[in-house]
């Protein structure tokens, strides 16, 4: 028995709509799970942040006791310096692959959005919908923008922080010390420039999460 070309073009459209109907569900459903698990990596580059900002105040601390004479001994504090500010590194470098992987995330969350949205058949939902993805994605980015100036920010203060020990290294005595007080203004401001963005940063983060959790 012959079966018509026509025919089979039917029997093939029909399977291919009936498969559509079944993964499209299943794709929205994924949907929280895929947002929950980006979220999660946000989160864990939260956490990474605020470790890494514990650890940088540590490090002024220890700065300031020597640039302001105030450390019960100089020299062991001197020693205690070093430590920190090979520490406070440590943090922040500990914290580049929780970045890398939120980044990841991110871009995998966004382009399934962005497949989600272009199968939506109404247009005015999926306009929205494409909207929505884009302020969303907008806002991460721009949390994103000013994650990196902060680090630059972290890396020029570091770079400060670390000329000042290397001058301090063979000359560790209050002349020495007492000429640094126009550079240790300076490292403060600066630090105090750098603790305002990780704290901006870490709320943004903090507001984005809950703007997205269900």
């Amino acid at each position: 028995m012959k079966v018509s070309t026509e025919k089979v073009a039917r029997v093939v459209a029909l399977v291919a709509v009936v498969a559509v109907l079944r993964a499209t569900p299943a794709a929205a459903q994924a949907g929280p799970d895929q947002t929950a698990k980006f979220l999660k990596t946000v989160e864990g580059t939260v956490k990474a942040i605020g470790e890494s900002r514990a650890q940088l105040q540590k490090t002024v601390a220890t700065y300031n006791s020597i640039t302001e004479l105030t450390a019960k001994d100089i020299k062991s504090a001197y020693k205690d310096l070093g430590k920190d500010i090979a520490e406070s590194e440590k943090k922040v470098a500990d914290g580049g692959p929780k970045i890398d992987e939120m980044n990841t995330a991110a871009a995998a969350y966004f382009t399934a959005w962005k497949e989600s949205a272009a199968a939506i058949s109404d247009p005015s939902l999926r306009k929205r919908s494409e909207e929505r993805l884009a302020e969303g994605q907008a806002r991460f980015n721009k949390i994103a923008v000013a994650g990196k100036d902060a680090r630059q920010s972290f890396d020029t203060l570091m770079t400060d922080v670390k000329d000042q020990s290397t001058f301090l290294g063979h000359d560790l005595n209050a002349s020495a010390i007492a000429s640094l007080k126009p550079d240790a203004a300076k490292f403060n401001a600066r630090a105090t420039a750098l603790f305002a963005k990780t704290d901006g940063v870490t709320k943004m983060f903090d507001d984005y999460v809950v703007s997205m959790k269900p």
